[in-house]
């Protein structure tokens, strides 16, 4: 059994992290869900969230706006509509974000863009 997964994060516009990791904890539809090494076969949605992996005894975290996962033979795969990890954008653009979305009316895609922004800027806060 290997002690290590390989974890793949796509958006449309790039590939959001490649790598190795010890553990990934992902945002499932329904709850955060963790995955190490020999986990059993799984495809889930994910929502609006981070991922957490944990390599060399260090968490690294990225911001996903959902979509799905595929995990087999210790290779996990996720598909995201949009994201950006820690060194995308500052605290300071996520509050802009924050702030440009409260301001927009009532709709579908105030939600969504709220839950966008409210994930980026729990990218740094520990």
């Amino acid at each position: 059994m290997s002690k290590e997964l390989t974890l793949t994060v796509i958006s449309p516009d790039k590939i959001l992290y490649q790598g190795k990791a010890e553990s990934v904890i992902l945002p499932g539809a329904v709850g955060y869900f963790g995955i190490l090494p020999g986990h059993a076969t799984l495809v889930s949605q994910l929502d609006f969230g981070l991922i957490k992996l944990h390599t060399a005894g260090k968490e690294f975290r990225i911001a996903i706006d959902g979509g799905f996962c595929e995990v087999k033979n210790d290779q996990i795969r996720v598909l995201t509509e949009g994201g950006d990890s820690e060194d995308d954008l500052s605290h300071d653009h996520a509050i802009e974000l924050l702030q440009e979305a409260e301001a927009l009316p009532t709709s579908k895609e105030k939600e969504n863009l709220l839950k966008k922004a409210k994930v980026r800027i729990l990218l740094h806060e520990r």
